[in-house]
């Protein structure tokens, strides 16, 4: 029976483990009072409510890149003539711009696919290298949190197995002293027949020895099962935090992610030198109003032919009429926004699958504690998740 017992514990908690690994936050058992209830409901409510946030934002930005890419299509199925208008335009513009760009002193440290991508956030650019700036020393932070639980687990880990380790050298070190304390007796029962010696005070000492070797490892067990305990205990606790931090890494790389693609950089270093570099060139470009004045007319002629012809957001192309002149680039226009989309995709369903887990886990909760039911209802209630 008892290794009947062993076999089902040792694959329970292999079943356990590989629930850890998959990125499970159950775990039979280890909730024990309601604060450790309640803790798990309002982390499965937080991650819901956070996925949704998340959501939200990401589908503003998926409507806008979507309304962009409708627009390239509109732009493609252009009258002729009016087609013709708004490339002259456009080129008219283009040229311009070079122009401008060759009476500059010192030329642009920054490609005109990084200055298109800053102009149309130039009145909120500071708040967005702000933003790009505050979400990587974020990540930083998220980052020395997951080294320093995985450090943790690991800790409880090897804990785990040195307390089991010690459990079962107890138990074949009393096997060994229960035969070896048998065989004396024996011995002694045959001494005792064979010379006919009075052995009494030998069979008492050795019995007494073997009462104090049973409590010894009776009570050394119990502090096992006791150290055993508490340290699943906390190794649990370390997995509820350890998953909810890498939902938290997950979002901030993929917020991080699209940043980086929006502005063409790979830091808020490197987005903050653009800016300036941007803002040096704008400097210069005021000297020559005349030039500026002359582009606006002919932006402005493009503009009204985009609206003209059904072009929502026409405003948007006065940031990067290269892409109206040259086909090159204007497929490298729809790849980027493609990209976006994608990645805003990508964004979407990571959370709409963080919310479908966190639901799983909270029925899986409520099936396995159905008498705490009311109690996981009211915190479902006061944190406004339907159940």
């Amino acid at each position: 029976m008892k290794l009947f017992d062993k076999l089902f514990k040792k694959k329970k908690r292999e079943e356990q483990k590989a629930q850890e690994t998959q990125g499970l936050t159950l775990k039979e058992g280890a909730y024990h009072t309601p604060e450790e209830r309640a803790a798990f409901v309002k982390n499965c409510c937080d991650i819901i409510h956070e996925a949704r946030r998340q959501n939200l934002e990401a589908k503003k930005e998926y409507e806008v890149v979507t309304s962009y890419l409708a627009d390239i299509q509109r732009i493609d199925m252009l009258p002729a003539q009016a087609r013709h208008s708004v490339t002259e335009s456009a080129r008219r513009v283009v040229n311009l711009n070079l122009e401008r760009q060759k009476m500059q002193k010192v030329p642009p440290k920054i490609t005109i696919a990084q200055r298109n991508a800053l102009e149309p956030y130039e009145d909120t650019i500071l708040e967005e290298i702000r933003a790009m700036e505050e979400s990587e020393e974020y990540l930083g932070k998220i980052n020395s949190d997951l080294r320093q639980l995985e450090s943790e687990k690991a800790s409880l880990d090897y804990e785990l197995e040195d307390i089991m380790s010690r459990d079962e050298k107890g138990r074949k070190l009393l096997a060994v002293a229960t035969g070896f304390i048998i065989i004396f007796l024996i011995f002694l029962f045959i001494i005792q027949e064979v010379t006919k010696k009075n052995v009494q005070l030998s069979f008492i000492l050795s019995i007494l020895f073997g009462l104090i070797v049973i409590a010894y490892f009776y009570f050394s067990n119990r502090r096992n099962q006791y150290e055993l305990k508490v340290a699943e205990v906390k190794k649990n606790k370390v997995i509820l935090l350890l998953n909810k931090v890498k939902i938290k890494y997950v979002n901030c790389t993929n917020l991080l992610d699209y940043s980086y693609e929006k502005f063409h950089v790979t830091n808020a270093r490197e987005l903050h030198y653009h800016w300036q570099e941007y803002m040096r060139i704008v400097d210069e470009e005021r000297r020559y109003k005349k030039m500026v004045d002359m582009i606006d007319v002919y932006l402005n002629e493009m503009v009204q032919t985009l609206k003209q012809n059904g072009v929502h957001d026409a405003g948007v192309w006065t940031y990067q009429p290269e892409a109206l002149v040259d086909p090159k680039e204007m497929v490298e226009v729809r790849h980027r926004l493609n990209v976006r989309r994608q990645k805003l995709r990508q964004r979407i369903d990571y959370n709409n699958g963080q919310e479908e887990q966190a639901r799983k886990s909270l029925r899986t909760f409520r099936e396995r504690n159905r008498e705490f039911d009311t109690e996981t209802l009211l915190i479902l209630a006061k944190n406004e998740i339907e159940p």
